[in-house]
């Protein structure tokens, strides 16, 4: 059965505890905070070089379906998941070498 990735991401947003952005998902990962980073299909490579040794979920769809799949009315090019609350993201994440 193949769970819901957008269902997991708002679990994650419901009960643990995300940064949205990519300066915030940066200083997350420096901070040593970060548990996974999720990233959308068009987040830009430059982005994700600082983010080195830290599991690494890529979205499928684009920053707005990233958005949506988060239920915000903006797009999010990126996220740290800081605390994962009840959801199973940690799982979703693959190391980012």
């Amino acid at each position: 059965m193949e769970t819901d990735i957008s269902k997991v991401l708002r679990s994650a947003l419901s009960t643990g505890k995300v940064v949205i952005g990519i300066k915030q998902t940066r200083t997350a990962v420096k901070n040593g905070k970060a548990q996974v980073v999720v990233v959308s299909s068009n987040c830009v490579e430059q982005s994700l070089k600082e983010l080195k040794g830290i599991p690494l979920m890529k979205y499928p769809g684009l920053s707005v379906d990233l958005g949506v799949a988060c239920g915000k009315p903006f797009s999010i090019s990126a996220l740290a998941v800081i605390e994962p609350g009840d959801s199973e993201i940690i799982s979703f994440g693959s190391m980012n070498e």
